[in-house]
């Protein structure tokens, strides 16, 4: 297979003896916890605060809160936006600051913990992950469920796994507000990405679950980022809503909208405290979208359908009946993609 993305390839129907979209079951084990739906909403500043992380929660899927912040904030939020220690997630980054956010938010009762940075494929998140690790060597408390990321190759997969990471983010640069590619020329395509890492933690055991972050447009690129992952991180696919930190504004033409922004935009660098360096975001203005609970539920139910039509009752069984065909610039325009 060549270095594909969503776009250029789709899901090749199958005969399905699936007489309901009832019987499908969408959801997604991660050991400690389960998501109904396997959607999460990105760490980021302009996406998951407490609003977001609660309404992820209450539609089957997992928030996770943003670290652009103090560790006070940081704790305010986490207890207005959980209920549960697996109800939603933290996210830390890799200095010596962020050991003490753990240690904090740890102490408050989080548990999934996302070490956010933009390439997890390094000494630094190593480092980080073994000094969690070492903390959850005592017996007598409840073990911290850790995301690692973000990486783009079988390799770095494969760090992360052996450094004990329990979950793993893929995607460098596919995201609507990065800039990573264009700024730097790195990067992998999002679905190729997916599949050689996939293929290269198939038969771990225990195997790592699979996050695949970025590049997604439309439900469809969803349905095929879950042949090779457990769950899609979303950001710009929920931007806009309700939920989302900020408000809203109107527009020149009277059209309301909100501002969605990367995590290495400088916006978000100096808004956090960070110098305007090293760029590679931007910030975007993008239309209000009102509840999203109703894009959820849409979700949903484009992946009961996607599941339905390879004749897939759970996410087991779509890895293993979800085919795809290579498509030309024709069958691009043809599927409007």
């Amino acid at each position: 297979m060549a270095a594909y993305t969503f776009s250029d390839v789709l899901i090749k129907p199958k005969y399905s003896d699936i007489e309901s979209r009832k019987e499908v079951d969408i959801s997604s084990d991660f050991g400690p916890f389960k998501l109904d739906l396997p959607i999460i909403s990105a760490p980021m500043k302009s996406i998951t605060e407490e609003k977001m992380s609660l309404e992820m929660h209450n539609n089957g899927g997992l928030g996770i809160l943003h670290r652009f912040c103090s560790i006070n904030e940081a704790i305010k939020t986490f207890h207005n936006s959980s209920s549960s220690p697996y109800s939603c997630g933290v996210s830390i980054g890799v200095q010596d600051e962020d050991k003490e956010r753990f240690d904090a938010l740890f102490e408050e009762g989080a548990r999934i913990f996302c070490i956010d940075v933009a390439n997890g494929y390094c000494k630094r998140v190593k480092d980080m992950i073994e000094w969690i690790m070492a903390r959850n060597n005592d017996e007598k408390l409840n073990k911290a469920y850790i995301i690692a990321g973000n990486v783009a190759t079988p390799e770095g997969a494969r760090f992360l796994a052996d450094c004990g990471a329990h979950a793993i983010r893929v995607g460098i640069g596919p995201g609507r507000a990065c800039t990573t590619r264009k700024n730097t020329g790195i990067g992998v395509p999002q679905l190729y990405s997916l599949m050689t890492i996939y293929e290269e933690l198939e038969n771990a055991n225990p195997r790592p679950r699979i996050i695949a972050d970025g590049g997604i447009r439309c439900i469809g690129d969803i349905s095929k980022c879950l042949k090779y992952s457990d769950a899609a991180m979303v950001g710009s696919f929920i931007s806009g809503t309700s939920e989302t930190p900020g408000a809203a504004f109107k527009d020149e033409n009277g059209l309301y909208y909100k501002v969605y922004k990367g995590s290495a935009s400088g916006e978000t660098k100096v808004e956090y405290g960070k110098a305007n360096e090293y760029v590679e975001g931007i910030a975007i203005k993008v239309p209000f979208r009102g509840r999203v609970k109703y894009i959820l539920r849409e979700i949903a139910e484009g992946l009961k359908s996607a599941f339905s039509y390879t004749n897939s009752r759970t996410l087991e069984e779509f890895h293993k009946n979800c085919e795809f065909i290579e498509i030309t610039g024709g069958g691009k325009e043809e599927s409007k993609l």
